[in-house]
């Protein structure tokens, strides 16, 4: 329920109750002026006869006494009189009551009995009525008889009917109009600027920073809306200059990372110089033997066809280093990391074949993609394995493998998750613990000056993590180290039984 909404029906409980206490109590205020005046014009008729029966020393007038009772009958709202004589019993009683009993005979005699008047409500022939019985006295001071008159409060029963049906619609009408007034100023200066910032607030919350509310002067709901307007202002100035914050932090990390790349590939000029030059070499021996054999079609043929070759594994080397020199926007598309590896090897044969390291490799068959920048991956990738290489100064054995696993790691919301586990395993040197705590720390660096720049592991990491990853390390002095890395897969979670059932199959062979 809204404010507006609330705040109304709160009001109109309380003018309901207000309005229903006043006419409450006016209706009893009603009902006693009413009562009060019956009662006085019955004391009134009652003290009148009283004295014109006092004034009397004999009964001997009957019929006078009898007159006087008819008249005070005539009263309209006058439903009998009974008057008893003490001392001689006789009653006397109003036309209307002479056919029926005479009930308040009794409670004359009491009344002369105890010389004080008595008031009483009750019934009489199943009429509403108000008794006002008094004994009267002789010229001596002594009670010798009393009286009793029957007022009828039917009438007053209906007029105060009358009043709370007066007074009901009174109350109606001001409740009604009390509360569409009240509807209509809490809409116009609560509902709507409350609906208005609820508005504006959601809007700012799907980022539509440039929102604005106007209100009217006059309120505490205007001086919200300037704080809010201002908050909105403040928002959006701190939003460019994060933006901005943001495009100079990444601007400088593609800065960084295309500064390692290049350190990479100084690393890398002689293995390169070495590709490139025996080609050259077997290209410039081929020409010399071919101006010996100019006659000999046959043998021409032949080493133009070797020639051929060599330029074009000259090609594709110049090709694979502009490429990974060349400096790209980030991209976001499919990669096959079985691919990447695949190329990256070849990158390095040059380096492999120096430091007489063997491969192995065990790729998962149909392995799927990776959402990511190959360019960058790449450079992971080149990065680990060619520090796998140069840790093996001696020579011995590389391993990679990748397959997709099922991976619950602390601060995931979903649980398990599928990734691509790409691992990298040397059986070199192996680093000791306070040197494993440090690797990814810039510019630490456990190589010579001249062949590390200490940002290699700190740019890859900082790439894996952008790609939703991570980098696992584990490393033992003189049997070598093992780089996990992992990347979200773009395997549907229905991968997973098959994942395992393939798994489970190769345990079991």
């Amino acid at each position: 329920m809204k404010l507006g909404t609330r705040l109304t029906f709160l009001i109109a409980l309380i003018i309901v109750v207000v309005l229903s206490g006043y006419g409450y109590f006016h209706i009893s205020s009603r009902r006693d002026i009413l009562i009060r005046k019956m009662k006085i014009e019955v004391k009134s008729m009652g003290q009148t006869l009283g004295v014109s029966l006092e004034k009397l020393s004999r009964l001997k007038d009957a019929g006078y006494i009898q007159d006087i009772i008819d008249a005070v009958e005539e009263y309209e709202k006058t439903l009998g009189v009974v008057v008893y004589h003490k001392e001689r019993d006789l009653v006397f009683l109003s036309r209307s009551l002479r056919d029926g009993q005479e009930p308040y005979l009794e409670l004359i005699k009491r009344t002369i009995r105890e010389d004080s008047p008595v008031e009483e409500f009750g019934l009489y022939n199943k009429k509403p009525i108000f008794s006002y019985t008094f004994p009267f006295k002789n010229r001596k001071g002594k009670n010798i008889g009393g009286v009793s008159i029957l007022q009828d409060t039917s009438s007053l029963e209906e007029e105060i009917e009358r009043a709370k049906g007066s007074i009901f619609i009174t109350i109606v009408i001001l409740i009604g109009g009390t509360v569409g007034l009240v509807l209509a100023v809490t809409r116009r200066w609560i509902t709507l600027p409350i609906s208005q910032l609820m508005m504006a607030i959601k809007n700012l919350a799907r980022g539509h920073l440039g929102v604005h509310v106007d209100l009217k002067k006059g309120s505490e709901f205007f001086e919200l809306a300037q704080a809010f307007n201002q908050m909105a202002v403040d928002l959006k100035e701190a939003q460019e200059r994060i933006i901005q914050q943001v495009e100079k932090k990444l601007e400088l990390e593609r800065s960084l990372r295309q500064s390692e790349k290049l350190a990479t590939i100084g690393q890398l000029a002689s293995g390169l110089a070495h590709e490139i030059g025996t080609p050259l070499h077997i290209i410039g021996g081929r020409a010399e033997w071919m101006k010996k054999k100019v006659e000999d079609k046959e043998t021409v043929i032949r080493n133009l066809d070797l020639i051929i070759q060599q330029t074009g594994k000259i090609t594709k080397n110049i090709e694979q280093l502009l490429g990974f020199v060349r400096k790209k926007n980030p991209e976001q598309v499919p990669v096959h990391v079985k691919n990447l590896l695949e190329s990256t090897v070849d990158f390095l044969e040059a380096q492999i074949q120096k430091q007489r390291v063997s491969v192995k490799k065990d790729f998962q068959e149909n392995l799927p993609p990776t959402l990511g920048d190959p360019d960058q991956l790449q450079q992971v990738f080149l990065n680990v394995i060619l520090n796998a290489i140069q840790a093996m100064p001696q020579g011995g054995s590389l391993f990679l493998s990748a397959a997709q696993k099922w991976v619950s790691k602390k601060g995931l919301e979903n649980g398990q998750r599928p990734y691509v586990e790409v691992s990298v395993q040397d059986t070199g040197i192996g680093m000791e613990k306070e040197v494993l705590e440090e690797i990814f720390t810039p510019f630490f660096t456990t190589k010579h000056q001249r062949r590390g720049t200490g940002l290699g592991l700190t740019v890859s990491q900082g790439i894996v993590q952008d790609h939703e990853g991570w980098i696992e390390v584990e490393s033992e002095v003189g049997k070598g180290s093992l780089f996990k890395i992992y990347l979200p897969s773009l395997a549907s979670n229905a991968l997973k039984d098959d994942t395992e059932t393939a798994r489970n199959g190769s345990k079991e062979d």
